[in-house]
């Protein structure tokens, strides 16, 4: 890991409104922090981000949080920081094994997300990315997630995709399995 920065975790929640990124984003230009990793997603209008951000190792926690209090003030957004140890900066995974992605589609009912969620960890893959959405009417409810994630190469990826097969067949929705090898570049 690179001792000449620090890390921080940056989450953002609120009420959806055009220019949010925006406004995180120029923050974190002018407290001249770098963006790492990030995501972000609307649940329901509410506004969630998640950023990793680095910065020189002269930078404090309380540094960050005063390059937010415009944000915080003018959004009335909920603005979390936290710095990261160098040791949490780097997933401890020694072979990533295969890239799966995950799509399924169906007619919405309780269980779904656990019931696909509880094969994968029964089979020891790391769910990487997790995104689902609900659609449609109340009285016909159209489910859609979107799944990645890494699968170890000592499973049995034959069996793997027949055992999602069956519970999409037991959960009457479409599952869409893909397997990548992890290119490194």
């Amino acid at each position: 890991m690179n001792s000449s920065k620090n890390y921080f975790l940056v989450f953002v929640l609120g009420t959806d409104e055009v220019g949010i990124v925006k406004d995180i984003t120029k923050a974190l230009f002018e407290i001249g922090a770098n963006i790492n990793d990030s995501s972000h997603t609307i649940i329901g209008n509410q506004f969630a981000m998640l950023l990793l951000i680095s910065t020189p190792t002269s930078f404090t926690l309380d540094q960050i949080n005063k390059g937010f209090q415009e944000v915080r003030e003018n959004r009335g957004l909920i603005v979390q920081a936290h710095k990261v140890k160098d040791e949490d900066m780097r997933r401890k995974i020694s072979d990533p094994g295969q890239l799966c992605v995950i799509h399924l589609y169906g007619a919405d009912k309780p269980g779904i997300v656990y019931q696909v969620t509880n094969l994968l960890a029964t089979n020891n893959v790391n769910i990487t990315d997790l995104s689902t959405r609900r659609f449609g009417s109340e009285s016909n409810p159209i489910y859609i997630m979107y799944l990645e994630a890494e699968v170890p190469n000592e499973i049995d990826t034959k069996k793997l995709g027949d055992d999602l097969n069956k519970l999409a067949a037991n959960l009457s929705v479409e599952i869409k399995y893909e397997l990548e090898e992890v290119a490194s570049l």
